[in-house]
């Protein structure tokens, strides 16, 4: 009797073009946020409640643009985590973008099950347009704090009387590790939205808590750069970025890592990435810096002298960083770092006639101010 009933609903749900939706509305759990991805693109990224597709609807002087969360030419519609691709020329010059979703029960190959369609409210999206100025907010070892994060970013840009034109997630945003998919929807991007409000773009790099968990090998699927991996270039407005990812601080071997480390290689593939890349000599680059996890690149037993290339070929001029839960700025490699951490989880990077200035902001509400980062 139910293979019947199956095959009698089936023929009339497909003499229906196999689209009448089911009485089940999918829901917006994480809100959107932009991310950096590369040189040329973003992606935007949010979540849902149940498995399905998602796509970005884009207007500009009334013309409207549609970017999908796809594969191959193949809409995605068997995940909660959705990413959409866009140019940044489209995104930058927009008025405003809105991302859909829409539950999908099944795809059988032929026609597919789905349920009703639901969509986000519209942001107005601030990308780059020749300010003279440049804020970003910066965070770095959040470890699930987000209250904190929250509460000094407002307190920061009180003290700026200024909005900022982007985020930067330095690493070990999340508490623990990445053992579920929700770790990351619940750990990172839900913090990634809620600080830039999905109206201005976020620069993540990985820490190495979040290279832990059953689910850390799925991360660099969500993050198409244009390595493939979760080290790469990026750029926004007149800063070059060099992202690294530096992976877990201690040996493969340690039993923390039940066996399941293989970072030295992974960091060999990437020296040997850095050594390799180019100098981008565009004139509309004021700025070039690294981002990194991990302080020390020129640690003993884990990397080979990372500085080099970074100082000498890249012309990197400083390194904004975490790891270590302090915050303070010295020169290690003939570069300048910044550390964001400890009991000043947030700061606020100031970009303005090829100077960099730091204010970092206490869990008390005190601010820091570090001045011009010689």
């Amino acid at each position: 009797m139910l293979d019947k009933l199956t095959a009698w609903f089936l023929t009339i749900y497909m003499a229906f073009g196999g689209v009448i939706p089911l009485p089940i509305r999918i829901k917006i759990t994480a809100e959107p946020a932009v991310m950096i991805v590369s040189q040329e693109e973003y992606t935007v990224m949010w979540a849902t409640n149940r498995r399905g597709s998602g796509w970005l609807t884009v207007t500009a002087q009334g013309r409207e643009q549609t970017f999908y969360d796809s594969s191959s030419g193949t809409i995605r519609s068997d995940d909660k985590l959705h990413v959409a691709r866009v140019p940044k020329e489209v995104l930058d010059n927009c008025d405003s973008y809105r991302v859909h979703s829409q539950y999908t029960l099944i795809n059988f190959g032929y026609f597919a099950i789905k349920g009703k369609q639901t969509a986000s409210k519209e942001y107005a999206f601030r990308g780059y347009r020749g300010e003279d100025t440049v804020r970003a907010l910066f965070f770095a070892d959040i470890h699930g704090n987000q209250a904190a994060a929250l509460a000094n970013a407002a307190t920061l840009q009180a003290d700026a009387d200024a909005a900022p034109n982007l985020v930067i997630l330095a690493g070990d945003i999340p508490a623990d590790g990445l053992l579920f998919q929700r770790d990351f929807i619940d750990d990172i991007l839900s913090p990634a939205a809620k600080l830039s409000g999905g109206t201005i773009p976020v620069l993540y790099c990985r820490g190495n808590h979040e290279a832990r968990g059953q689910w850390a090998t799925e991360l660099r699927r969500y993050f198409p750069t244009d390595t493939g991996e979760l080290y790469f270039t990026a750029s926004y407005g007149p800063i070059s970025f060099t992202v690294l990812d530096t992976g877990e601080d201690k040996d493969d071997g340690h039993h923390e890592y039940a066996g399941l480390a293989d970072f030295a290689a992974y960091r060999a593939r990437q020296f040997s990435w850095l050594n390799e890349l180019p100098l981008d000599t565009s004139e509309s680059y004021g700025y070039r810096i690294c981002v990194s996890h991990m302080q020390n690149l020129n640690r003993e037993g884990m990397f080979d002298d990372w500085y080099a290339p970074l100082r000498d070929q890249l012309e990197i001029t400083h390194i904004f960083c975490g790891h270590g839960h302090n915050n303070n700025t010295w020169e290690n490699g003939g570069l300048r770092h910044y550390e964001d951490g400890s009991e000043n989880i947030g700061s606020m990077l100031t970009f303005h006639g090829g100077e960099i200035f730091a204010k970092s902001a206490a869990v008390n509400g005190e601010i820091r101010d570090f001045g011009k980062l010689e």
